[in-house]
């Protein structure tokens, strides 16, 4: 019985002692640390250029990013490589705006790598082998980059052009010197230009002419203007002296002289296609194809040289004795019925 109560009394002794304290308080520390390397996990971040080694409880990506202060946009790219025991790894590309002007339009997406190509299909951009881009689509993009893209087109275009008319004065012997009358009013033709045109974003650059077709050609404007001038621009050469030629066949004197016109490319009985300068006589009297001068007594009124072209009614009965041909019906008016001198020259 008294050895039982030795033992007892050991075993207080023992456990009021100092040693045996520190070795429970070492088994209790050696638990505490073993039960911290069970949830305690090392994760390497590899962002921004740089490494940096954590020690973090949590598994789950966002808790660990979340847990070690670190924050990204929903444009980042991260890749978790997962935990192989207690490490893993975390890499972060940071993403960047690319900027692109093309359309009066500027586009802008997030870039974490990928070439200028890329980047046009992303901002859903297409671009055919006309258009000019300021950096080549193989380019491969690592930071902020601003993209210009021109749009180059070539095209056809037609452009109606107004035509100005010209204006003339003509003298004629028909109106008092200095007076004036307005023979034919002018008018404004007009023209269609064919170009081609290369256009950089709409706007023309270049323009070349590749034909040009005048749909209305335009009309001169003719005033009339009195002066001592024949009406006639034909000349034979002869001396006129005293307003007669110095030489002549025969003269009818104090003839009596009207005025017509007819349409531009009219001929006359002979066959000779009239102008200002053929008259219409008797051929009996002037056979067709005589030069004639014709004036005034006075030289008041100067028809000047002239060919027997044509003849009429009033010719051969004998009404008149030469019927003047003029441009227009205007002046054929304005001659009315004139007293003239007919000289025959051949």
């Amino acid at each position: 019985m008294s050895r039982f109560f030795y033992v007892i009394r050991l075993a207080v002794q023992l456990l009021k002692s100092r040693g045996f304290a520190l070795s429970v308080m070492a088994v209790l520390l050696s638990m505490s640390a073993y039960a911290v390397n069970a949830t305690t996990y090392t994760v390497y971040i590899r962002a921004d250029e740089k490494t940096d080694v954590k020690l973090t409880s949590k598994q789950e990506l966002d808790d660990i990013l979340e847990e070690c202060g670190i924050s990204v946009s929903p444009y980042d790219k991260v890749d978790f490589s997962g935990f192989d025991g207690n490490m893993a790894e975390i890499s972060i590309t940071r993403a960047f705006p690319v900027a692109i002007r093309v359309d009066q339009t500027t586009y802008q997406v997030m870039m974490t790598e990928g070439t200028v190509a890329d980047a046009l299909d992303k901002a859903g951009v297409s671009i055919d082998g006309d258009d000019l881009i300021s950096q080549p689509l193989y380019k491969f993009l690592t930071g902020y980059e601003r993209i210009l893209i021109n749009r180059i087109d070539y095209r056809t275009m037609t452009y109606e052009e107004e035509i100005p008319y010209e204006v003339e004065v003509r003298e004629t012997p028909l109106l008092k010197n200095g007076r004036t009358r307005l023979l034919q009013e002018g008018q404004s033709g007009k023209k269609i230009l064919t170009y081609g045109e290369t256009t950089r974003d709409g706007v023309v650059e270049e323009a070349q002419l590749l034909g040009e077709n005048i749909v209305q050609r335009p009309t001169t404007q003719i005033h009339l203007v009195g002066a001592d001038v024949p009406v006639s621009d034909l000349d034979f050469g002869y001396t006129i002296v005293d307003n007669a030629p110095t030489e002549y066949i025969s003269v009818i004197t104090n003839a009596k002289a009207t005025g017509y016109s007819a349409g531009g490319k009219a001929r006359g009985a002979s066959g000779n296609r009239l102008f200002a300068g053929h008259v219409a006589v008797n051929p009996n009297l002037i056979p067709y194809g005589s030069k004639l001068y014709i004036t005034s007594a006075d030289g008041s009124f100067v028809y000047g040289y002239a060919i027997a072209s044509d003849t009429g009614s009033g010719l051969m009965e004998g009404i008149i004795d030469v019927d003047l041909f003029y441009e227009t019906y205007l002046e054929s008016r304005l001659n009315g019925l004139r007293t003239v001198n007919i000289y025959v020259l051949e």
